[in-house]
């Protein structure tokens, strides 16, 4: 306070004034350490309350203290906002409005986990926030964040790389190849804002994985579950299961099967499979899930159920969707292809099948000699290109959706078989991790060429057809077609589909060809812990979570158990490196102890 004394310059009152002004400066410092962007939040909480008593016992003081020096209660003095005040009032004023809010702020602060309400505005406080993870990142230039500096940043957080690039490319929106402050606020502004409590890491993370699911279509698991569940309680089942049923007659294949039984009660088993796939889901132990479908698989080959017609059942299903739910936007579409196929249609394949049939080598070698066989004949490509129109259930006009006319229809026809016909080759030989490699490249310019799992469910039928056409039952047999459905679904469509979480799948089934074994051991789980870099103790419990997830007896744990694992593991945090991943899964408790 600057007492009237003081302005006609008393030396008598010089040291009390002096006083007065440590008070001010000693307050303003703790409020400034309490605004800090950096200080914990158990700082800041310290320091307001520390402020607020200060305050509030400053400002009632003179209320109760008659020693009071005696001013001239005439006195004006103009200072900030505490103008027009008599000394007196001035002095419990300045630190009664200080103490009023302070009390605003400890509650903000202390009994609001996610809400900053300071001296300052909401708004504000987030922009030096913002600022400060600027600063961070500019290590280059102060001026601007270049690739470099923003991918070796957030390598160090454990974002992956694909989605770093999608995150910085958002960023940069002059395509500049550097970031400017403004264009960093524009962008992070609403992140920032909406999340004031989450550290600047964390923000940046969940920055780049919405940069990265609006380039690709892809969000994360959880994010599909949720989408996928949530258009699901909109649909009556009834309804829905005489649709499904509707369009699955349609193929002769299925019709033929399920000719004698009942229209009513096997529309609603047709619902009801859908239902239950999706209530399993629900609670995430997907490996509980993988478990039951397989079991549900193998009951149903007494029905004379195909692998085949698994293929057809995903068409109707996602028409039926489109159907009930007005049209299925492509991100709902990517959701329920990822979801459906992944964690019901291939556990439930493979309960349909023989060890011999589950074997990749005599899958990939049936696939390689089908194929050898179908493109021998001039026949093939044009067969292949109508039955692409014909198919039940499918995408049509491809000419129009697709392909430019006639012609680069078959053209690109001829491309993608060879293809498919390569990495068979490839797998045959035993470089999957080169095929998969090449699958992935693929993935994204199909979808960015609108083509769509409907699309590759349906070649996957129309191929089907093609073959019954050209090579015959003698050739083609159920034994072939089985291999077909098999590889197309897992080889092909999952590894597509699953692109975007290619980066920890990479390095896990890396791990599982070097290890030469079929069954996991405490020695081959150490092996992949260190490619994590992680320590004895979370290895440990990761091998702990590992077989009390999997149903399994410890002896009996596959390699295939561990690669499925990690697969799903990175698909709940896709923008996360695959040392993050695991890290993750070990320190995490069991499923199961949690449920419990």
């Amino acid at each position: 306070m600057v007492s009237h004394y003081a302005l006609h310059n008393d030396p008598a009152f010089l040291t009390e004034d002096i006083l007065d002004l440590v008070v001010m400066l000693e307050l303003s410092a703790l409020i400034i350490l309490a605004e800090a962007a950096d200080v914990p939040k158990i700082t800041q909480k310290v320091f307001i309350a520390a402020c607020l008593v200060y305050c509030s016992v400053l400002s009632a003081a003179p209320l109760f203290l008659p020693d009071l020096p005696n001013w001239d209660p005439d006195t004006k003095v103009q200072i900030l906002f505490f103008a027009a005040m008599t000394p007196k009032s001035q002095f419990i004023s300045a630190y009664g409005t200080m103490a009023v809010l302070l009390t605003k702020a400890a509650v903000s602060v202390i009994l609001q986990k996610n809400d900053f309400m300071f001296l300052r505005c909401h708004y504000e406080y987030c922009l030096d926030q913002l600022d400060t993870s600027f600063a961070k990142l500019a290590a280059t230039d102060p001026s601007c964040i270049f690739y470099s500096d923003f991918r070796r940043a957030l390598q160090e957080m454990g974002v992956s790389d694909s989605h770093i690039f999608a995150g910085f490319n958002a960023l940069d929106i002059q395509q500049s190849g550097r970031v400017s402050l403004q264009n960093f606020r524009r962008c992070l502004k609403d992140v920032f804002t909406a999340s004031p409590d989450a550290s600047h890491v964390s923000l940046l993370a969940q920055f780049c994985q919405e940069a990265f699911c609006n380039v690709s279509g892809y969000a994360s698991l959880d994010s599909m579950l949720g989408l996928v569940l949530s258009q699901w309680r909109k649909i009556r089942m009834n309804e829905f299961g005489q649709l499904l049923y509707h369009y699955l007659m349609q193929d002769p294949g299925v019709e033929r099967l399920f000719r004698s039984a009942s229209f009513r009660t096997q529309s609603l088993l047709f619902a009801s499979f859908v239902q239950v796939g999706l209530g399993w889901l629900e609670e995430k132990d997907f490996r509980r899930v993988e478990r039951d479908m397989t079991s549900l698989g193998m009951r149903h080959v007494g029905y004379g159920v195909h692998p085949s017609h698994l293929c057809v059942f995903q068409l109707a299903l996602l028409r039926a969707l489109s159907n009930r739910l007005k049209g299925l936007p492509p991100e709902a579409e990517m959701a329920w292809s990822v979801v459906w196929l992944h964690f019901i249609a291939i556990p439930f394949t493979q309960g349909l099948l023989t060890t011999e049939e589950t074997e990749k080598r005599v899958v990939t070698g049936t696939v390689r000699d089908l194929l050898q066989q179908a493109t021998s004949h001039k026949s093939f490509l044009p067969s292949l290109a109508a039955n692409l129109n014909n198919v039940p259930g499918g995408e049509h006009n491809w000419s129009n959706s697709v392909f430019r006319d006639a012609a680069h229809e078959l053209s690109h026809m001829g491309i993608l078989v060879s293809f498919i016909q390569d990495t068979a080759e490839t797998l045959y030989a035993g470089e999957m991790l080169n095929a998969r490699k090449r699958l992935r490249q693929v993935a994204t310019i199909h979808w960015d060429r609108g083509v769509f799992p409907r699309h590759m469910l349906t070649f996957q039928h129309a191929a089907t057809m093609t073959f019954r056409e050209i090579l015959g039952p003698e050739v083609f047999s159920s034994f072939a077609e089985t291999m077909w459905a098999i590889f197309f679904q897992v080889e092909v469509l999952d590894v597509l589909l699953l692109a975007p979480f290619g980066e920890t799948q990479d390095k896990v089934e890396s791990w599982a060809l070097s290890c030469k074994v079929h069954f996991v051991d405490k020695h081959s789980w150490t092996l992949l812990m260190k490619i994590a870099s992680l320590d004895e103790g979370l290895a440990s419990k990761g091998y702990q979570r590992l077989c009390a997830e999997s149903g399994k007896d410890v002896q009996k744990l596959s390699v295939d158990d561990v690669v499925k694992t990690f697969c799903d593991e990175s698909m709940q945090h896709p923008s996360w490196t695959f040392d993050r991943v695991v890290q993750n899964y070990c320190s995490t408790p069991p499923a199961v102890a949690l449920l419990e």
